[in-house]
């Protein structure tokens, strides 16, 4: 099936890009002092979710 190589590689590449990001922006909150809390939680995730999505798109477009 042509379009499924690129679609898993995008599937696994962008979740290996969700957890490095969230990983380096919660370590960047710690740092930045900002307590720990739902809503520092909720903009960990929504940040990472943002990179990983990205990287999915870049993903997509260099995978055909």
């Amino acid at each position: 099936m042509p379009g499924l190589t690129g679609s898993i590689a995008s599937l696994i590449i962008s979740t290996v890009a969700y957890f490095i990001a969230a990983f380096f922006i919660r370590r960047q909150l710690e740092e930045m002092g900002i307590p720990a809390g739902m809503t520092r939680s909720l903009s960990v995730f929504v940040l990472a979710l943002g990179v990983s999505y990205g990287v999915g798109y870049v993903v997509d477009l260099a995978i055909p």
